[in-house]
């Protein structure tokens, strides 16, 4: 590489120089390896070493700490499927089968998740709710799966009267309670597995309740310990990026859950946005009509939140989840024709 002859030193190659020496001092041929770093003669690294030293190392240095600028970025020319706020185990089972069979049928094997993967509500501080009483007891899905095995072996009418008494003896309901939740939910993370061999985990508020339970610092890493799935990716940011053909996608869950948070997002990033976190869906573009700005509702099963449904509120949330493929985000929501869309593949 040629040698530059500098006449100025910036502030940055003064830090390296700073840098480069405190390594190096002890080394024979210090200034040859320094001079080769800055893309300097070692005559110029040298000297200005001697004039500059006490004013150099009196340089602020650089935070220990690390910086947040490396959030999760997929590259899925080929598609890549957005969930919303899934809110495990609380998920609307037909919606997300919906969306999955027609990820299937396109031949997609990506998907990012924005947000609140995991309700917690056992970890919730909105604190206990109204709720229907609990016919605890009954067998388990493993316990059932068991019984029914040896209700095959039995004559006819001995099976019917198994199958009497499995009626009777009823059907295992989960409590509230973080173990419970989590069996519903790993269930549901191995569907998730068998459809995408690639998938992106943002953090949500949803996720801030674990961590403030733990009431210290942990990494993301401990959410797919816990769902099983280490092989997912997840950082410590509440967005990701998607990248289709060249054309950029921040998928947020951001602190405001605004009407015109999507678009302001898009302004203030220059890049088109899809928002999680407010259950609205909504597509609009930011002020200057570059940038898509779409809400992208939810995919948790409402009637399932008692404080979503035990009390009429003035919001409209709706399902939804999108596809980008080949730069476009195609929409997902209650209306769309689910065979037409499954042709497109």
């Amino acid at each position: 590489m040629t040698k530059n002859r500098i006449t100025e030193w910036t502030p940055e190659q003064e830090t390296l120089l700073l840098e480069l020496y405190t390594r190096h001092a002890r080394e024979p041929n210090c200034w040859k390896i320094i001079a080769e770093e800055i893309c300097v003669t070692p005559e110029a690294a040298r000297c200005h070493w001697r004039l500059h030293q006490n004013r150099i190392t009196n340089r602020l240095q650089e935070s220990p700490y690390p910086r947040y600028d490396k959030p999760l970025v997929m590259q899925a020319d080929d598609g890549c499927v957005i969930f919303p706020d899934v809110e495990l185990p609380y998920h609307h089972a037909d919606f997300i089968n919906r969306v999955l069979d027609l990820a299937q049928a396109w031949h997609i094997t990506k998907a990012a998740m924005v947000g609140d993967l995991l309700h917690f509500d056992s970890l919730s501080v909105l604190g206990p709710h109204w709720r229907e009483a609990n016919k605890r007891g009954g067998l388990d899905d493993e316990q059932e799966y068991k019984f029914l095995n040896f209700v095959k072996g039995l004559g006819k009418r001995k099976q019917a009267e198994g199958m009497q008494l499995l009626d009777e003896i009823g059907v295992y309901e989960p409590d509230d309670n973080l173990s419970d939740e989590l069996i519903v939910a790993r269930k549901a993370i191995h569907a998730f597995k068998e459809c995408f061999t690639n998938v992106d985990i943002a953090l949500g508020n949803h996720e801030g309740r674990f961590i403030r339970a733990l009431d210290t610092n942990a990494v993301p890493g401990e959410i797919t310990k816990l769902i099983q799935a280490k092989e997912w990716r997840i950082g410590p940011y509440y967005f990701s990026f998607v990248i289709s053909n060249g054309v950029e996608f921040r998928l947020e869950h951001p602190r405001s859950v605004a009407k015109s948070a999507a678009e302001t997002l898009a302004a203030k990033y220059c890049t088109n946005v899809l928002m999680a976190h407010s259950h609205r869906l909504s597509c609009l573009w930011d002020i200057s009509g570059r940038y898509y700005a779409i809400q992208i509702g939810h995919c948790v099963d409402e009637l399932r939140l008692p404080y979503a449904s035990q009390r009429s509120n003035l919001q409209t949330h709706l399902l939804a989840a999108a596809i980008i493929r080949e730069g476009f985000p195609y929409i997902l929501h209650q209306g769309t024709d689910w065979k037409r869309m499954a042709t497109m593949g």
